[in-house]
């Protein structure tokens, strides 16, 4: 049981894109012995990675006719950076009724920094109710050892336009 979770530990580094310094190869150095283990090992017990990145949405207020903006934030997870040489961009899909201030946002239409990357999403409807905007965006971020290039993140929110 206890390996089973030394493996979880394991497998979550290296889907985290971590490089271990040690190589695999080298033996390790066994107890004579394993304790007895009293209760068995649950994933529970496992603490769980942090997540790498988390994507914040803001759909703003629409009205009728009106431009509107709505807010794209990524912010890098504990240990990462925005990584500002990747070719960042978000390419955008409307409901129909809705128009696109651009179709695709590239690095230079962003505000991004180590801490943050954030688009400003412009479009006007034409209809009241509620639209749906996506996207899917291509950024990247990284640690001290290894970049994730995040590619076609899919996202999509909602925006109540008003009358």
């Amino acid at each position: 049981m206890r390996q089973t979770a030394v493996f979880v530990l394991l497998s979550s580094a290296a889907a985290l894109g971590c490089q271990s310094t040690s190589k695999a190869s080298e033996p390790t150095a066994r107890p004579a012995a394993a304790p007895a283990v009293t209760a068995p090992v649950s994933a529970a017990s496992v603490p769980a990675p942090a997540a790498p990145y988390t994507v914040r949405i803001v759909p703003g207020d629409a009205a009728v006719a009106k431009p509107a903006t709505s807010l794209i934030e990524v912010t890098p997870g504990p240990g990462f950076h925005m990584n500002k040489d990747f070719p960042t961009r978000l390419r955008l899909t409307a409901a129909p009724g809705v128009t696109l201030g651009k179709n695709e946002l590239l690095k230079e239409d962003a505000e991004l920094s180590d801490e943050q990357l954030r688009f400003s999403v412009a479009f006007t409807a034409t209809t009241a109710g509620q639209t749906t905007l996506s996207a899917l965006g291509d950024f990247s971020i990284c640690n001290d050892t290894t970049c994730k290039l995040i590619r076609d993140e899919k996202l999509a929110w909602d925006v109540d336009v008003k009358p």
